[in-house]
């Protein structure tokens, strides 16, 4: 019987949890270069956040659903101020992390089947919602999200507009827009001590995209914050109350 391989994500995780702060994930994709990524990234403090994460865990009330919550750095921080958070996770050995760091509420489930209770708000950071994969999947996404949703709820999610990759000098650009596939569609693919990792599909959803397919879903959103490197934090709400 075949034993499948280790998560590259779950063993660096770990290895960092466990105390080698040097632990470095490689991230390869399909549209740049190969990254090479500290996993104290994904352990940051409040204060070693960007701020366009810190605005949007002051934006959470209520009681929060973290969505691929991680490490849990997110969750520890809403936790830390008193807020009712329930961080959401399809990685077992992420989940026992979260749990050993206070977290014990963590939840081990696929977001889409994850029916147990309902929520003030949604956080999707560290474009979070880039596990849809693609557009179909974030209209799913945002389906799943109206059944999560308490009345008057809301979804605080970040994401970047990849078309500055594509763009020349000139102002005219490398791929055809009207092309089969979006353009924020990225295949991933994780590296850890020779460990690859299976193929991934994540999207990057530019904002007018992301507001016409939430009006679609019974939504408004706005812009709350942009950053200078194309990314923006939106707040999707429920007009259906």
């Amino acid at each position: 019987m075949n034993t499948p391989n280790p998560d590259p994500l779950e063993l660096a995780f770990s290895d960092f949890f466990n105390g080698d702060k040097q632990a470095t994930i490689t991230i390869h994709n399909d549209i740049g270069d190969v990254e090479e990524v500290p996993v104290s990234y994904f352990f940051r403090s409040f204060q070693e956040m960007p701020l366009l994460e810190q605005k949007a865990l002051e934006l959470c009330r209520g009681s929060v659903l973290d969505v691929g919550a991680g490490s849990g750095c997110h969750s520890l921080i809403l936790k830390e101020r008193g807020m009712d958070v329930t961080p959401l996770e399809i990685r077992p050995a992420l989940v026992e992390m979260m749990k050993k760091q206070g977290l014990e509420n963590a939840v081990q489930a696929d977001f889409y089947k994850y029916r147990q209770q309902t929520f003030d708000t949604l956080l999707l950071l560290m474009n979070g919602i880039g596990f849809a994969g693609h557009l179909l999947g974030v209209d799913l996404l945002l389906k799943h999200a109206q059944k999560l949703l308490n009345p008057g709820g809301q979804i605080i999610l970040d994401s970047s507009d990849l078309m500055y990759m594509y763009e020349e000098e000139d102002g005219s650009y490398l791929i055809d827009l009207n092309r089969e596939k979006y353009y924020g569609e990225v295949e991933y693919q994780f590296e850890y001590k020779g460990q690859m990792g299976k193929p991934f599909d994540w999207i990057f959803v530019d904002y007018y995209t992301l507001e016409q397919m939430a009006i679609e879903n019974g939504f408004r959103s706005e812009i709350i914050y942009e950053g200078e490197h194309f990314e923006y934090l939106a707040r999707i709400y429920n007009t259906s109350y």
